[in-house]
Order: C-alpha cells, then structure tokens, then sequence
C-alpha cells in the first residue's frame, strides 16, 4: 500500500471513530459528514453504514435508517450489532413483527445481548404477547441487574397484564411483583417522570392512596406540565378525603400552567364539596368557555343545584345528558335533582323510567334462587359507598348489628376508598367485609356471584358512590333498593323497595321496577351519636324570642321552602331563622335569600346563616340555639329530623305527593308526633305557630325527647330488624 493510501484510510478509520463520539455526544449531522467518504472504502463500508442507520435514526430518517442498516448487514450477516440496529429501524419504521425478527436475529448471533432483549421484548408486549416479553426482561436483568429500560418495560408489561386479566373479569389488585418491579424501575431512573406517574397508577389500583400521592407530587416535580399525573393526584387526594388538599394541587397546577379545561372541571367538583360553589361555579363555567363537554354542564348543573338555581340546574342537565346521546351514567345527579323540584311525583317517575330506558339489557342469565332450607342461612350483600360518617351510616348500623346470625349472613361491599372510624365500626358488624371501589362492573358482578349472595341490597341509588349499573346486569337472584335513596331508582334488573305504609300509602303511579315491600313501621331505625351534646332548655326561655333552624342540604331549601318559612316567621313575631349547609353561607346563596325573605317582610337581622362545622359535636351543639326546626319541602330531611328529634327540637313537616315529601311525616308518625306533620301550606304554618307559643309544653318536650325516642319505633332496634328480615323472606318467596 502506497503512502497516500495508507494516509487516505488512517483518515477514513479516524472518521469512524470521530463518528461514533459525534454519535454519542447526540450530534448526528456531525456525524454523517464524518461518514459520508467512509462509504466508498470497501473494506470499511459496513461499519459506516451501521453507523449511518444510527446517525438517520436519531435524526428521525427512517428511510434511510432501514437502507444503511439493511445493507450494514447484508455485508456483515453475522453481526449482531447490525441485526439489533435493522431492528430498531423496522420498529421505528412501525413494522413490528420485522423488528422482531431483526432482534431475534441478533440474540441468535449473541445470546448475551441485554439491549436486544429489552428491545424484543417491547415489541412483543406491544403484540400484546406479554408472556414473552416478561421472560425476555428477566433474562436481560439477569444479565445486568441495572438495566433501567429493562425494569420499566417488565414493570409495564406486568400492568398490562394485569389489565387484560382485569378486562376479562377476573378480580385483583395489582400485585406484590409488579409493584415491586416498577418500583425498581423508579428507583433505577428517578429523574423519570413518567415512572413515577406509572408507579402512582399502580399504586392507586393497590388502594395505597398514600403512596400514589407521593408519586404523583414526584412526577409533577419532576414535570410540572404533566396534565396527567395532576388529575392522577387528585384522585388519590380525594380517596383520602383530602378535599383541601386536591383543590390546592389543582391551584398550584393552573398557576404553573397554560389554561386546562380538564383540571378547571375537576377543581370546580373538588371546590363544590368543600361548599365552595360560588369559586367553583367560575372555575366550571371558565372550563365549559375553553372546552365545550357534557362532562364539564353537568359539573356546571350540579354547582348550580347547590346554589338554590334548580330550574337552571335541570335545564343543563338535561342539555349535558342530550349532547351525550343519553347514556345513562349521566343521569344520576339530574336525577337527584328531580327530588329536589318535583312536588308531582309523575315527572319525578317519568324522568327515572327515561334512565332506566337507557341501561343496557344484561348480558348473561340472572343467578337462580336456591332451595333455603332449615339451618341455611340466606346471604345478603348490602352495597354502598357511604359505610363512613354519612347520613346512611345512621340508619343502616342497627340492622347490621342486629341480623339474626343464624338465619342471615351479611356482606357488605364498600365502594368508596376512603374510610374512617364509622367505617371501622361497621366492619365489626358484618361477616365479611368486600371493599369494591375502582372494580369495574364485570368485576363487581362476578365477585357478587363467587360470594353466593342471595339477596343483594343498594343503599346508594343515585347518590355518590352508587354501584347502580352494576345492579342493572341483575347479579343476584333477588335485587332490592333500600335507605340512600328517596324514590324509585329507575332500574329494570331490581326487583324491590323497602319503604313503609307512610311514604309508599299505595297512592304512587305504577312503574315497572321496584315494586314495594312497606315495613309496618317506619322506614328508619336511628343510632343517635353516643356523644351527642347533653339537651338543654329552649333558648326561647331565656333570649324571650323563638328561633327556628334547618340544617338540611341547601338543594332542599327551595323557594317553596322559603315561602313557607317567611309566612312562619310573619306569623311569629320577633323570631328568628338560623339554617346552616355547607353552602349555605356563600355570597350569593346569602344575598338571594335574604332578598327572598325581604321581599316578604323578614329583614337579614332575623337570619342567621352558617356553613359546614367542622365536628359532628358542634353540628349538633347548634340545635341547642333552635327551639323549633323546619322541614324542607318537597325533599325532606330524615337524617336532620332525627338529629333535632334526639337533640330535643321539635320538628314541623309538609306531608306531600313524593316519597321524599313523605320521610318526615313517617318518622313524625313513628314517634307519635303527628301533630307536627301538615298536609298543606296553610297547616304547616299554623302547626309552626302553635309550637311557638306553647314555650313551656317546648321545655317539656325537651326534658323528655330522648326517652320518649328510646321508648319508641324509631329506636327500636330489634323489632326493626325483625320486622326488615320479615321483608327480605317475602321478596326471597314472591315473584316481583
């Protein structure tokens, strides 16, 4: 070889070097200058191909990266590095089933080849055939325990495993090796945002709200754009009943950020239950203008129900469930709604038929009854999410303590992730104890069927939480809803409703689900809070003037109500109104009943308007400023009636046309206080004054009230629950 040569080819092998730093410094058009006259050079034309294909790849020329690397190759057919770079190529070039076959060339000519592992194995578990791609991590880590992409990629395949298996039905959280794996994967990439935001996925599926929450604040400090471990975060936050706490992450996020109408509709829904709905009504309607979506109206109706505006309320609902094509899993707070307004129970029925109309027709046969013979005990699940401190809670505790054992076993499925002392309490009380919250459907239903239950029982309706769609697949043999609901549900798969003689008196028009099952009694069996305030005489005693409260829901307090409410307080003179909600006192709920009761002669010094305490003790310490409460109309309290009931406060009630109309009047009837309970406007007021001038016969009641409710149906613990598992053999023995 001639000098000049030899020159000519030292600088060509220099260029392949020099290429290769270029390569690894992320320069790739440095690089393909470099190689550009390699590949006239024979001898060195392979390696500055594959080099080439490296080059184009990075530059994102997937053409030519196939050409270089096919050619690479061709001249060099048993080298693996060659092989494993047509694989990246073909891959990139979105041509899976070649990139495996180029990767499974390059582990035949080196079976060591970590990288070609990993890369064969995400192709694979993007062909969905997870197996083999989990093997081809293991082996890769056994090769180089700190292969991050190794642990990333095994700890994703073993999520999407565990999704298909999910999909099909089968009932699991995520387990031990797979969260440990991705938590390798973290620990071995821990500037990885996306990790941590997988991790806080698995995590949250685990039901370890906690820990999600860490790793979602680690991907978003990480990424503080990243959208969704933002919206991942709060849903950790809020199964944590850290409401404050979400409200505060999504703040931080949209200050940080450009304007996003996901996390605007989801800070309006956090606000608005922390009785923020002024704030949160902005925050909804900001997100509707940057955004248009069903979603986003509902939120929007939903607000609106907890500012007093429940036409509006209706009016966007429905506008939300008709842009939607009217699936049914956006009816339910429209539903709700509906109690709230209707004082006529056809349009209150016509609207849960419409949503019953909508569910989908189960897929697969109802469970047959089986023969309960004697020593056989019938199981009833009862399902809800609101086994916590909740209105339920206090009706729903004396008949999971007092099921006759031997004839019944109870399951109960909690379908809410957040738990507290309540919920602890109640896990006592039953056999078995299911939390069901983040199951699908398929899920749940199979889940109910492996259980054997023989009567399966929904204490949510269209509340939060509510498992009502499952309910529509028909799971179990017998279906009846029951308590956290106030009317029909509206689904075909249920086949009863426990009510009573009062609110259900056989005057209801015909629907074709949920034929009732009326308890001789009332419908409610109460457990008083154990440390409920000690009672004390009426403030009317010593302050010379009566003032009379509600503490209900502020979706209840309609213009009726209020109505209803000022022609009282005319007709007392010098009293006073003290109500509380957690909205209650908001800007513009305050301004528009004031101007309500103005407008009738009762000036703002004679209201007095609070918001949400922050214990169950203070809540009910206030009743001891109330001498007398009044009932909403038409959606009762019963949860409040009972709480003024036991702290001595009488309660005056309108008897309407609805089931919700009718729950004062039947736990009125149950303690023997009829004479509190109104059939029209004009006999709720004057039963309200009659109370108020009668002060002394108020201290009496008073001194009273809790021994009179110990001595009485309401209380009744044991002929209540008699009387319930009486019911529950009817509906085993009857055809709906």
């Amino acid at each position: 070889m001639s000098q000049s040569r030899k020159v000519v080819k030292q600088r060509l092998q220099s260029n392949l070097v020099e290429a290769q730093r270029w390569l690894a410094s992320g320069q790739p058009a440095f690089a393909h200058a470099l190689l550009e006259p390699v590949l006239d050079d024979l001898k060195l034309r392979p390696e500055a191909l594959y080099l080439s294909a490296v080059a184009a790849l990075m530059d994102k020329r997937i053409e030519a990266a196939l050409s270089c690397a096919q050619a690479a190759l061709q001249a060099r057919p048993q080298e693996a590095r060659y092989a494993f770079a047509l694989g990246r190529a073909l891959k990139a070039a979105d041509n899976r089933h070649g990139a495996a076959a180029a990767y499974r060339r390059a582990l035949a000519l080196q079976p060591d080849h970590a990288e070609a592992m990993v890369s064969l194995g995400i192709v694979l578990k993007d062909l969905e055939q997870l197996d083999e791609a989990i093997a081809l991590y293991d082996k890769a880590l056994a090769i180089d325990p700190r292969l991050a992409a190794a642990h990333a990629n095994r700890a994703h395949a073993l999520a999407l495993r565990a999704e298909r298996q999910a999909e099909e039905g089968i009932d699991q959280e995520p387990d031990d090796e797979l969260l440990e794996a991705q938590g390798r994967a973290v620990a071995l990439d821990l500037e990885n945002p996306q990790l941590h935001r997988n991790y806080g996925v698995l995590l949250l599926q685990a039901r370890r709200h906690g820990e999600a929450a860490a790793a979602f604040n680690a991907a978003l400090t990480l990424d503080p754009t990243d959208v969704e471990s933002c919206l991942r975060l709060g849903d950790a936050l809020q199964d944590l009943g850290a409401v404050a706490l979400e409200v505060d992450a999504y703040r931080k996020w949209l200050t940080a950020n450009p304007s996003n109408a996901q996390v605007m509709c989801v800070l309006a829904g956090a606000l608005a239950r922390l009785g923020e709905a002024d704030e949160a009504l902005v925050w909804a309607e900001k997100s509707m203008g940057l955004e248009p979506d069903p979603l986003t109206e509902l939120q929007i109706a939903n607000v609106l129900q907890q500012l007093r505006r429940l036409p509006e309320s209706m009016e966007r609902g429905r506008r939300a469930i008709d842009a939607a094509g009217r699936l049914p899993g956006l009816y339910p707070s429209v539903l709700l709604s509906a109690n709230y307004l209707h004082e006529d129970p056809a349009p209150l029925f016509d609207w849960h038929a419409e949503f019953g109309s909508r569910l989908p027709a189960p897929t697969a046969a109802r469970p047959q009854r089986r023969a309960w013979g004697d020593g056989e005990r019938l199981r009833i699940g009862y399902v809800s999410g609101d086994f916590l401190r909740h209105s339920v809670a206090y009706f729903i505790e004396a008949l999971l303590a007092s099921h006759d054992r031997e004839r019944f076993e109870v399951v109960c499925y909690q379908n809410n992730a957040h738990a507290d002392e309540v919920t602890q309490r109640l896990k006592g009380l039953a056999d078995r104890w299911i939390v069901c919250a983040g199951l699908s459907e398929n899920a749940l239903r199979s889940r109910i069927q492996a259980d054997g239950i023989d009567v399966l029982i929904d204490l949510s309706g269209h509340t939060a939480h509510s498992r009502l769609m499952m309910f529509a697949t028909s799971c179990a043999p017998v279906q009846i809803c029951y308590l956290g609901y106030p009317t029909v549900s509206g689904v075909p798969g249920i086949d009863f409703r426990i009510t009573d003689g009062v609110i259900d008196a056989g005057d209801m028009p015909p629907f074709a689900s949920e034929a009732p099952l009326r308890l001789p009694r009332t419908m409610f069996c109460y457990t008083p809070d154990a440390a409920a305030p000690p009672l004390v005489p009426p403030a009317a005693l010593a302050q010379g003037f009566i003032t009379f409260g509600s503490f209900n829901n502020i979706a209840k307090v309609t213009d009726h109500t209020l109505a209803l409410w000022a022609a009282v307080m005319q007709a007392v003179p010098g009293s006073r109104l003290l109500l509380k909600a957690s909205t209650m006192a908001q800007a513009s709920n305050r301004v528009g009943i004031e101007g309500f009761m103005a407008a009738r002669g009762i000036a703002a010094e004679r209201l007095t308007l609070l918001a949400r305490t922050p214990s169950t003790d203070s809540h009910l310490a206030i009743y001891q400023q109330v001498d007398i409460a009044l009932d909403t109309f038409p959606y009762n309290g019963a949860t409040t009636t009972c709480e003024a009931l036991w702290m001595g406060v009488p309660v005056v009630s309108l008897r309407g046309r609805t089931h919700p109309s009718r729950m004062g009047a039947s736990i009125l009837s149950a303690i023997g206080r009829t004479d509190c309970v109104a059939n029209d406007d004009a006999g709720y007021v004057n039963r309200a004054v009659a109370l108020a001038a009668d002060p002394v016969g108020l201290a009496a009641w008073r001194a009273t009230a809790r021994d009179h409710l110990r001595g009485g149906p309401l209380l009744d613990r044991q002929g209540f629950t008699r009387d319930f598992e009486a019911l529950i053999e009817q509906a085993w023995q009857r055809e709906r």
